[in-house]
């Protein structure tokens, strides 16, 4: 949006996006979303074209509001981005549909359960 209001990659886009990347980190995901709100506005957008792009990405936001929570998820030890959890399902997909490698629900299930204990290095418990 900094983009499409300021330019690519301009000092002004720059300057607009940085105070509400720092809302969006320290608990002000409400007032972010007020103020891309505030974007709708009639004299916001300069044409059509930048009002419709404006509205898909405000919109964007207002349907995952409930997902902005990042300090939150933060101070729980949560990664901020989905790259962990994205490289994790990879690397069971490729681990556990190799050639040859039919699994059941209840087998799969159960060994998802054992990568993931193995994973999070809590495999010592299955010995306990």
């Amino acid at each position: 949006m900094a983009h499409l209001l300021h330019g690519e990659d301009t000092p002004a886009a720059g300057a607009w996006v940085q105070p509400l990347l720092h809302s969006l980190r320290h608990g002000g995901e409400a007032r972010v979303v007020q103020r891309l709100e505030q974007l709708l506005e009639p004299a916001a957008a300069s044409g059509p074209a930048q009002r419709a792009a404006l509205e898909r990405e405000i919109h964007y936001f207002q349907n995952h509001r409930d997902h902005l929570h990042y300090q939150a998820l933060a101070e729980a030890g949560a990664p901020r981005g989905s790259g962990a959890a994205e490289s994790l399902g990879q690397q069971l997909q490729q681990r556990l549909r190799g050639c040859g490698q039919a699994w059941g629900r209840s087998g799969l299930t159960h060994l998802l359960r054992l990568c993931v204990l193995v994973k999070n290095r809590d495999d010592p418990h299955l010995w306990n």
